[in-house]
């Protein structure tokens, strides 16, 4: 199964720092690899630091970047390089990134062959936002969570944030059952747990195969995490949700009915303690609901059987009556390519995106922006090579895209950007995508942090 080559690490990162819950170093015989892009958020340059754990929690490795990333700029670190000889092929862990000035992480993984990682059989991409320490919680929440689905089969990892404690699962199918559930105890500080879907084994209770479901997390220490979905062909990846990210209504800033090949669904868990009714509504003017979804359950969307006409692209909301609830919107050009992003419950009149591309060793970026406030609101865009884009009289609930390959770029560009917004609250995801390649997975999403 080729998830199970998966080596993940969950990046930590402190008060000016970002948790990414999964970066890669491998060989030949397990082709992971992963880069942290890292952009720097302040006024003044800022200094990084890298430690790597091993699963146990353990401080494999520390790096010192003697270079500062620029105000405003951003760098791509690349796992196998910066990771000594003796860990750069066989590391599995986490990893906590940290600096003086306040920054935000972006973390690509990578699989396939040849020297580059990209080459046939087996390139997979997957990309997510670095999580803050601020951010960790005691509950966590995976809306989406797999086993032997359409071939799909999801890894879970949770990294402990805080000090020993044992990490509690617990699995509920779309009936709202809790069907299953799975202890990890006396997990260290630093280390993860990855739980593997289609060969665990539950503390109590049974997955059945074609499982689509959700599980909450718990602990007496502070958590973060990530899902990876996969079904050898296309990886789907992001990161699991606290419950202050958590809203009765969410904002879903690009879905798709056979766009450029693509199609996407979006699953909402609901974590509240009371069952909820879902009401999803599309910006073509489709409305779409599903009612009586239990506490800790989750219920699917799927673009392409809801009436949206052929080639269609927008965005959408979702609103609950009666509990908070979370999403992951999922990205598919079936068999190809395909990338995950959490929907929000609100924004910020000012985004970062840390990875943006053109032409960067052959992948271009696309930036959606989603005015989530109630009044019109103008987008502008700072990039940190001096260009900039903007978009006005952005409508509530409407998005505005922003196509770096089109914008002037020089060539094997990569940098960050800026987005803010005149009047409204927005959010952003970023796909990243090798447009001249459909021999794998070339494609990446992200949510955008705020700062």
């Amino acid at each position: 199964m080729k998830s199970r080559l998966l080596k993940l690490a969950m990046v930590v990162v402190l008060m000016m720092a970002a948790m990414v819950p999964s970066v890669v170093s491998g060989d030949g015989s397990d082709p992971w690899v992963a880069g942290i892009q890292v952009a720097n958020l302040d006024t003044q340059p800022a200094t990084i630091t890298i430690e790597f754990y091993n699963t146990s929690g353990t401080l494999v490795y520390t790096y010192v970047d003697s270079t500062p990333i620029a105000a405003g700029d951003s760098r791509t670190y690349y796992v196998p390089t910066i990771l000594p000889d003796s860990a750069a092929t066989s590391f599995r862990g986490s990893a906590v990134v940290s600096s003086e000035r306040n920054i935000a992480a972006i973390v690509n993984q990578n699989a396939g062959s040849g020297a580059n990682y990209d080459q046939p059989p087996g390139i997979l991409r997957g990309s997510y936002a670095g999580i803050r320490a601020a951010e960790t919680a005691t509950t966590l929440y995976i809306p989406v969570a797999v086993k032997a689905f359409y071939s799909f089969n999801s890894q879970l990892v949770v990294q402990n944030a805080g000090a020993t404690a044992a990490i509690n699962f617990e699995f509920f199918n779309q009936a709202g059952a809790s069907i299953a559930t799975y202890v990890a105890s006396s997990v260290a500080a630093n280390a993860s747990v990855i739980l593997e879907l289609d060969t665990l084994t539950p503390t109590t209770g049974s997955i059945p195969s074609g499982f689509n479901g959700s599980v909450k997390v718990t602990s007496s220490s502070n958590l973060a995490g990530m899902a990876n979905n996969n079904d050898g062909k296309v990886l789907q990846t992001y990161r699991v949700f606290a419950a202050g990210e958590a809203g009765m209504n969410l904002y879903v800033p690009g879905v798709y009915n056979a766009y450029y090949n693509y199609v996407s669904s979006i699953q909402v868990q609901n974590v509240g303690t009371v069952s909820t009714d879902l009401t999803v509504t599309y910006s073509d003017g489709i409305v779409k609901t599903a009612t009586g979804v239990g506490a800790g359950s989750s219920a699917l969307f799927y673009q392409p059987t809801e009436g949206h006409a052929a080639g269609w692209s927008g965005s959408a909301t979702v609103a609950s009556s009666a509990a908070n609830v979370v999403a992951v919107v999922n990205q598919l050009w079936p068999g190809v390519k395909a990338s995950s992003y959490n929907a929000a419950s609100g924004g910020a009149t000012e985004v970062v995106a840390p990875a943006l591309f053109k032409s960067f060793y052959g992948y271009d970026t696309a930036l959606t922006v989603m005015n989530v406030g109630s009044v019109p609101t103008d987008i502008s865009v700072s990039y940190s090579d001096g260009l900039s884009a903007s978009a006005t009289n952005v409508q509530p609930n409407q998005s505005a895209q922003f196509f770096q390959f089109l914008e002037g770029h020089a060539s094997g560009w990569s940098g960050a950007a800026t987005i803010t917004s005149s009047a409204a609250p927005v959010m952003a995801v970023v796909n990243e995508e090798n447009r001249t390649r459909s021999d794998g997975d070339w494609q990446y999403s992200y949510n955008c942090p705020i700062p």
